[in-house]
């Protein structure tokens, strides 16, 4: 029986929209080795990723304008101190429609929907993302919206390079790596810092470190920074002064922001799905819960401004030691509830900026305690609020390489980095062990995609039990004699069949061989079920092939029942593990 999987008119015309031409990237091949064409096509995207950062930071302003000038000004007569408590609440409102409507995957934070398009989507994001993407996000951030930039331009970014490789009709390892390059891109635009670009879209977006990945996204990432440098400035994205980080003897205080910076993240993490859950489980329509999402972001705006959009200005006051530790604290807290609840509410933006925002809200108050508590430290507390934006980073996304090269880039002081690589290690080290899923991963782990897993290099631990299972099999009834199975046996080249009782419940598996020699020993009137064996071991359709391997070889048995919730849904065996194995790239 032949399986197809209807397509909808919708997912066709989707198909439609970028036919791959294959014959193109054919033709740069024959003329150049393939290793150059790449880092040509890397170079494009890299042109790309830096025009769309540009444009979206103009995006952004412009929205800013239109609601924090004009729109403030229109509503500061009626509303008084209170003009700003219903920006928020338009721009969601609008964001949560267009993206309910026109592309559900701009909702929320962008990079998980890059991560889930290279592990399982074959790396292809839909071309409308780019634009249904860039305008909800510069939306909710310019009316407002406690996100952050750098989420967008990297999805923003991804999907230029997806669909640029899709043009091409490049095969889907070279796919995934146009997408990476995108990732890169954007972020090396944006924070005018192309080795932070380099090593996010390899630590955190491909998980790996491969030369052909690490050479393409470095070009990508170059051209990239250089277009942001001559429309954006050259200049760092945070006013860094030099910071005294005080003697080795008292780097303990780097260890305790290391640990409270994992601390945190992991509430960071908690708290956003959380606050996302408690949204979900409402009822209600997407316009009613983006209207209490901004109320919320509203009311605590009118009285701490600094939570609005990606909050930079507030992280250079922390940077630069001019905040009291009561005003850090408070902000440290509203920004977590503010960026979650815009988030949940149907917001979409990154949590890359609000991570920035709470860490350097963090590490400040940590150094203005110790400044006040050892005051002959040696340390700036500008420095400490640095070491917390690198770790809260680190701790929830887990990639305290990217974090520790990035922030070395912002500062070009190498005077830092000892207590960049203890925090920010540290963090990455705390959180992990708390969480086995990063801010990133766990959006796609709870939809029950594992991209921990689809990274591991032991290919038999990548893949599931499940994902093996052959789509069909040779099936038989328990109540069919040897002799009836042998004629069914007779008409495939089938080795196996499947066997099931009268409700249709699955009972095990037959070898053909096994059939021959009960109908060879007098056997055929016997029925086909005697054949199964008295036990049979189950295995989870969550259990990886590496599982299934050593549970057969501890069992001695060739095959196992695979259980979905308890119940049967298919048979492994050790060919279907080989066969497994053999289609993997």
């Amino acid at each position: 029986m032949s399986h197809v999987n209807p397509t909808t008119p919708k997912e066709s015309s989707r198909r439609r929209w970028y036919t791959p031409s294959p014959q193109l990237h054919k033709k740069f091949t024959q003329v150049l080795p393939e290793p150059l064409v790449l880092l040509f096509y890397a170079l494009v995207i890299g042109v790309g990723g830096g025009f769309g950062a540009v444009g979206f930071r103009k995006l952004i302003d412009l929205f800013n304008y239109v609601f924090f000038t004009k729109g403030k000004s229109w509503l500061h007569p009626v509303l008084g101190r209170y003009d700003v408590l219903l920006l928020p609440v338009i721009g969601l409102i609008v964001v949560s429609i267009i993206v309910k409507n026109f592309a559900p995957e701009a909702k929320g934070h962008g990079v998980p929907e890059v991560m889930a398009a290279i592990a399982e989507k074959k790396g292809i994001i839909r071309p409308r993302v780019v634009i249904v993407k860039a305008f909800a996000s510069a939306l909710n951030i310019g009316s407002g919206g406690s996100v952050g930039r750098e989420g967008p331009i990297v999805q923003i970014g991804s999907a230029f390079g997806s669909s640029f490789g899709q043009y091409l009709g490049l095969p889907e390892r070279y796919l995934r790596l146009m997408v990476a390059c995108g990732a890169g891109a954007g972020i090396a635009a944006t924070f005018n810092a192309p080795i932070g670009g380099v090593m996010f879209a390899t630590e955190v977006i491909l998980g790996s470190f491969a030369l052909q990945n690490f050479t393409a996204i470095v070009i990508s990432s170059v051209v990239s920074a250089a277009i942001g440098r001559t429309y954006l400035g050259n200049h760092p994205s945070f006013p860094m002064p030099s910071y005294e980080v005080g003697h080795f003897s008292v780097y303990w205080v780097y260890i305790i922001a290391g640990i409270l910076a994992g601390l945190w993240s992991f509430v960071y993490i908690k708290a956003l799905y959380g606050i996302e859950d408690w949204f979900d489980a409402r009822k209600w329509p997407v316009w009613v819960k983006a209207l209490v999402g901004g109320l919320l972001v509203g009311i605590m705006g009118v009285y701490f401004p600094q939570i609005f959009g990606v909050g930079y200005g507030a992280v250079d006051q922390a940077l630069t030691n001019h905040l009291g530790i009561a005003l850090l604290l408070a902000l440290l807290v509203l920004k977590l509830l503010a960026t979650s609840i815009t988030i949940a509410s149907g917001g979409s933006g990154g949590v890359f900026s609000p991570g920035l925002f709470m860490g350097s809200m963090l590490g400040g108050a940590i150094g203005v305690a110790i400044s006040h508590l050892f005051p002959h430290s040696g340390i700036s507390p500008g420095a400490l609020a640095l070491m917390g934006m690198a770790g809260v980073f680190a701790g929830s996304a887990q990639a305290p390489v990217t974090a520790i090269m990035m922030l070395f880039e912002m500062t070009g002081d190498y005077n830092i980095i000892l207590p960049l690589m203890i925090t920010s290690v540290l963090s990455a080290t705390i959180t992990s062990t708390l969480s086995k899923q990063t801010i990133y991963t766990l959006k796609l782990y709870r939809r029950g995609l594992d991209i921990n897993r689809k990274r591991q290099a032991d290919r038999m631990k990548a893949t599931y039990v499940g994902e093996a299972l052959s789509p069909s099999r040779l099936t038989m009834t328990a109540d069919m004699t040897v002799s009836e199975a042998w004629k069914e046996f007779s008409k495939t080249n089938d080795w196996f069949t499947h066997i099931r009782d009268a409700d249709g419940t699955l009972l095990g598996s037959v070898a053909r061989a096994k059939v021959l020699e009960a109908l060879n020993t007098g056997g055929g009137s016997n029925l086909l079920g005697s054949l199964l064996p008295q036990v049979i071991h189950r295995i989870d359709e969550k259990a990886t092939l590496a599982d299934a391997l050593s549970k057969m070889h501890a069992l001695q048995v060739t095959y196992l029942l695979v259980c979905r919730d308890g119940a049967p849904i298919g048979v492994i065996g050790s060919s279907d593990i080989v066969q497994a194995y053999e289609a993997m790239e």
